[in-house]
């Protein structure tokens, strides 16, 4: 005997709307599932993308650690060694060893650097190594300049070192108005010519084109024989400076990207081509060694 056509409808409603139910739930499952797999996709992309900059950093951190070693028994310092990070603000220690031996070599009787801090340390120990020159170092943040300070007397180098804090005021220079180092009265007084200008300061971060002053400002100061390392040479703000330099009037320089260096610094020779310093010529000669040995050879015996 069959059912009832009407139970029977009542039942085929509830078991559609049943099927209904659980095809529904299966999609949302399917759908939580495919979600759940690209968020691991993701993860694994992730991890491995932080592994490879873990490497890197691994990597770079051992480049500034072997090339500080090299250079510590000229450094001579009997004491605790400020930073050499090979990341962050502070030079790096390719840096260190590249303007190690440019102090040495130049021997600079006056070094100018805006910004101090772990370069402080490094430009002291070269006069030291040099047995002549004298530092000086600007700086606007009071509490850096204490800290700074601490670390050359510890080093027993605070006598090569000047310190001139300076705090940042409103600066004219052309149609641009800066915040930059009050420094007209230091420099209204000073007799010697500045031989090496190291650009560091004031913080990028502070405004756009933050170190334009330093060469409009600094030119007068500089030697005939002055070179200008400008630190953070690969960021947008210092190459558009360095550009806007060239169009100053009655100052001229050859500007050597550092491409080798952290930080993609850049040197300025103010004195033209002839005056390259030997640092450059060098790692000139190293590089296209690696390209061509024989070709290297031939041209150092030149």
């Amino acid at each position: 005997m069959g059912l009832p056509a009407r139970l029977r409808s009542l039942l085929t409603l509830g078991l559609s709307d049943l099927v209904s139910d659980s095809n529904a739930r299966m999609e949302a499952i399917d759908a939580r599932l495919e979600k759940i797999e690209s968020d691991i996709a993701g993860l694994k992309s992730l991890v491995r993308t932080r592994d490879d900059r873990a490497q890197k950093k691994l990597r770079a951190g051992f480049s500034s650690l072997l090339n500080m070693i090299s250079i510590l028994p000229q450094l001579d310092i009997d004491g605790v060694l400020p930073p050499f990070p090979h990341t962050g603000f502070e030079i790096t220690g390719e840096e260190a060893v590249f303007l190690f031996q440019l102090i040495r070599r130049h021997r600079p009787k006056i070094i100018m650097e805006l910004g101090g801090g772990t370069s402080t340390v490094l430009f002291a120990a070269a006069l030291r190594a040099n047995g002549t020159g004298r530092l000086i170092s600007v700086e606007h943040d009071e509490a850096h300049a204490k800290r700074t300070a601490q670390l050359l007397e510890q080093a027993d180098l605070s006598r090569w070192v000047e310190p001139v804090t300076a705090p940042l005021t409103e600066r004219r220079v052309g149609d641009r108005v800066f915040s930059w180092y009050a420094l007209d009265p230091f420099l209204r007084d000073l007799k010697d010519k500045i031989d090496l200008l190291f650009v560091d300061g004031p913080p990028g971060k502070m405004q756009l084109l933050s170190r334009y002053p330093a060469l409009p400002v600094m030119a007068p100061h500089l030697s005939s024989r002055a070179i200008v390392f400008v630190d953070d040479g690969g960021r947008e703000d210092e190459m558009q400076m360095i550009e806007l330099w060239r169009e100053l009037e009655d100052v001229s320089f050859e500007a050597e990207p550092l491409d080798f260096l952290p930080h993609a610094p850049v040197l300025l020779t103010m004195a033209g081509a002839e005056a390259r310093v030997p640092e450059l010529r060098l790692a000139h000669e190293e590089r296209d060694e690696r390209a061509d040995p024989v070709v290297a050879s031939a041209s150092r015996n030149i």
